[in-house]
């Protein structure tokens, strides 16, 4: 099967929330729609979205370069394309992008109980580490 990375673009926006809510991505305090909307105008070129064959939307990934370290976000893929590879060209994907930016290192946040995730994550190379992660809402979506 053979599948293309590309940025994302605005025409995506419906499959990419659709992605977003089956993976179990969303959560009501966060407006996907918003999120989107905030990621194009903020490196607009770390959105990456992978297509299939068939030129549907089967995964995303959001990255993001602070200029300290790289964040990712919103990585999804199409149940009906899971374990093929996809979540991994997505992530070396962007992380080779954030490399071009001079990013030392990238993190992301997974929820403690999403085991698949955390595997998923543990054979790309990543290591957990203690933290604790607390955070502000600024803009109420």
């Amino acid at each position: 099967m053979s599948v293309r990375i590309r940025a994302f673009d605005l025409a995506d926006t419906e499959q990419v929330v659709s992605l977003w809510r089956s993976a179990g991505l969303t959560r009501p305090w966060n407006d996907p729609y918003r999120d989107i909307e905030r990621k194009l105008a903020v490196q607009p070129e770390l959105f990456r979205v992978a297509i299939d064959g068939d030129d549907a939307l089967v995964g995303t990934v959001m990255g993001g370069y602070d200029g300290h370290r790289g964040w990712l976000y919103y990585l999804a893929t199409a149940q009906t394309h899971r374990g093929r590879g996809i979540g991994t060209a997505l992530v070396v994907d962007v992380e080779r992008m954030l490399l071009g930016m001079g990013c030392p290192k990238v993190q992301l946040m997974v929820r403690p109980d999403n085991a698949g995730a955390r595997g998923f994550y543990a054979a790309q190379g990543y290591e957990p580490f203690d933290t604790w992660a607390t955070g502000k809402r600024l803009i109420g979506d």
